[in-house]
């Protein structure tokens, strides 16, 4: 039995069944958006092929190398001995495995914001047809409910045109921030928003006013209220004059999706 051949055959059943596990419990929604999870399903079952190709090497007969040019990070052939290359590039791979399973998930919150700047206003003000019918569906609801489905068209259509929806009823959800934006500091009800996978995530939000900030950092909570515009210079930020506000439990999936 070949040692090395048997490590490598075990890193990809474990990389196998822990995306089938994070598939079955529903915890895949955490990292990758919905819409790409047929890539990790493919992944999955590629790890899991790629395991039944290694396990006859396992069997097979080793070969004798000739050592003679091996450096001192180790050969590049595939012997037996464990080099320090090989050593680290084994850490490298099964990290993601051993920070997945050992360690407890945890979504961003109010510290990875801040970090990673929030976006209150789009520049994007390019007219196209379907932001215009997104648009105009908008302005005939009485009242702009920011569901998980609808926020990401409903924050960049609030964000692109604020002025069209001054004085419109609106309830959204998110967890509370306090954040220093154009010299001022504001509280802020925000939303990470995930593109394909949360390396990609940005935060949006809406700040808030009418209230004064009575929970902490990462507190969720659901805002009703009316839009207004706030004007820096040349920019157009859309506000929330706060009715009410009420806190509330954390959704099992934190992360919103274009």
């Amino acid at each position: 039995m070949q040692g090395r051949q048997a490590l490598k055959a075990f890193v990809l059943l474990l990389f196998s069944v822990f995306i089938f596990i994070l598939h079955h419990n529903g915890e895949i929604a955490r990292f990758v958006n919905p819409d790409y999870l047929y890539f990790s399903q493919i992944a999955s079952v590629l790890f899991m092929f790629l395991f039944f190709v290694q396990v006859p090497r396992i069997f097979s007969e080793g070969t004798e190398h000739d050592h003679s040019q091996c450096g001192p990070w180790g050969c590049d052939h595939d012997g037996e001995e464990l080099s320090l290359r090989s050593v680290l590039s084994y850490a490298v791979i099964t990290l993601p495995l051993l920070t997945g399973l050992f360690f407890p998930y945890k979504e961003f919150g109010a510290a990875e914001a801040l970090n990673r700047g929030i976006s209150y206003t789009s520049l994007e003000h390019e007219h196209y047809s379907e932001d215009d019918k997104k648009v105009q569906e908008m302005l005939d609801l009485p009242v702009l409910d920011f569901t998980n489905e609808q926020f990401a068209s409903y924050i960049r259509a609030v964000t692109t045109y604020p002025q069209l929806f001054a004085g419109k009823s609106i309830e959204i959800e998110g967890f509370l921030l306090e954040d220093d934006y154009l010299s001022q500091r504001h509280t802020v009800i925000a939303r990470f928003l995930v593109t394909h996978c949360v390396a990609d995530a940005h935060v949006t939000g809406l700040i808030i006013d009418g209230v004064s900030l009575q929970h902490p950092n990462d507190t969720w909570v659901r805002v009703k209220g009316n839009l207004h515009v706030k004007r820096s210079g040349d920019l157009l930020i859309p506000a929330v004059n706060v009715s009410s506000i009420e806190e509330i439990a954390p959704p099992v999936v934190q992360y919103v999706y274009p």
